[in-house]
């Protein structure tokens, strides 16, 4: 809630604190921004007429669009702002109410907003987050059935841990990570990606846009134990101790929606594969293919200021140089119809003699779940040694 009249604020939001809400006040639009930036919210509140400038809600929606956020806002307003509104609402709000209207309908309008955004997230997430994880929504959205929908469900949460993992390895300082052995990388599970994700969220120096993306899933310790709940009933139904319900359906339909509406909100990266460079004297102009959505690569250009390597899969992040994503993703180009695949990390091909430097990683195609490509060797285990703790 951002309102520079913190008493007003809190009496306004009383009825969402009972209804079980997490709120977090502060008393001007750049402090919003910052939170906002910070830490994923699933709705702003937004008072019109607050610092900075004289009409700081519109200043902050403004800031919104600029920075191609989409966090749903529902704008507070006092009488005689009617062209204020306006603007607001043409900048992306997604409601607006009058203050003394808050006691009986700021309740009902959030929950509103809430749900609408949720029932779209899904099928958003599918076409605007990178591949690996929206070819998995993707196929989710499309089951029907219930033992289906559940194991596709788990699926897609391994998906997104994977590519979490992968971001926070690219852009942590390499160190040791509590838990993971190479028993683990050589065959990793969705509790290996899950442990690998919280060790990285601990770890000095984490990325920031790791840091961003697993908080989108597991901002807390709270939503930290749901998913490890997750993992608990994907390995009782692997093991046969266990039927689908449709209770745990729905309790993972929520956590992905939420995370798809957070990562849709505030989602400002992409992976790509270089296409050609050229250089100008001062910076490199480059051709890339992002892997975006479930259709073929789309077409685009970044400036670095140094050379990438062809082939090799870049994180693109906003206000951010280029970081590669190899060995742990990688691209490759199919002889017979020259379309580019982008390839993830599924394991080690461990030989008689255990693991060497010689022993190759196992990938497998982010846009056909767990098809194995194990004739594309890219990189050995001393690649990713440095991360495992004997």
């Amino acid at each position: 809630m951002a309102d520079d009249q913190h008493d007003v604020a809190r009496t306004l939001c009383a009825p969402l604190r009972k209804a079980g809400a997490w709120l977090r006040y502060v008393s001007d639009g750049q402090t919003a921004l910052d939170e906002l930036t910070a830490q994923p919210f699933d709705l702003a509140l937004v008072d019109m007429k607050m610092p900075p400038e004289d009409w700081g809600g519109v200043w902050l929606l403004s800031q919104f669009e600029t920075g191609g956020q989409r966090v749903p806002a529902l704008v507070l307003s006092g009488e005689g702002a009617g062209p204020q509104l306006k603007q607001a609402l043409r900048l992306g709000a997604a409601d607006w109410i009058y203050k003394e209207d808050a006691g009986e309908e700021l309740l009902d309008r959030c929950v509103t907003i809430l749900e609408e955004r949720l029932a779209q997230a899904l099928s958003a997430a599918s076409n605007r987050l990178p591949t690996p994880i929206a070819f998995r929504i993707a196929r989710y959205i499309r089951t029907t059935d219930l033992d289906k929908q559940l194991a596709e469900g788990l699926h897609t949460l391994e998906s997104i841990l994977r590519l979490a993992a992968t971001v926070g390895l690219a852009t942590t300082p390499p160190a040791p990570l509590r838990g993971i052995t190479p028993e683990r990388l050589a065959a990793p599970s969705m509790g290996t990606w899950f442990d690998m994700c919280t060790a990285l969220a601990d770890a000095p120096g984490a990325g920031a846009g790791f840091k961003r993306l697993f908080s989108w899933l597991a901002p807390d310790s709270v939503a930290r134990r749901s998913v490890r709940e997750f993992i608990t009933i994907r390995n009782d139904l692997a093991h046969g101790r266990a039927t689908a319900r449709r209770a745990d359906r729905d309790r993972l339909d929520a956590l992905l929606r939420r995370f798809a509406h957070r990562a849709t909100s505030y989602g400002s990266f992409d992976l790509a594969v270089p296409a050609s460079m050229t250089f100008d004297g001062s910076k490199y102009a480059v051709e890339v293919l992002v892997f975006r959505g479930t259709g073929k690569p789309i077409p685009d250009k970044v400036f670095t200021q140094g050379p990438v390597v062809g082939g090799t899969v870049l994180l693109l992040d906003t206000d951010a140089e280029p970081v590669t994503l190899a060995p742990l993703l990688t691209s490759i180009i199919a002889e017979a119809s020259g379309t580019i695949h982008c390839l993830q990390f599924d394991g080690l091909q461990r030989g008689r003699g255990g693991l060497g430097p010689v022993t190759p990683l196992r990938y497998s195609r982010a846009s056909e779940g767990d098809e194995a490509m194990a004739e594309y060797p890219i990189a050995t285990w001393p690649a990713l040694a440095q991360w495992t703790a004997l």
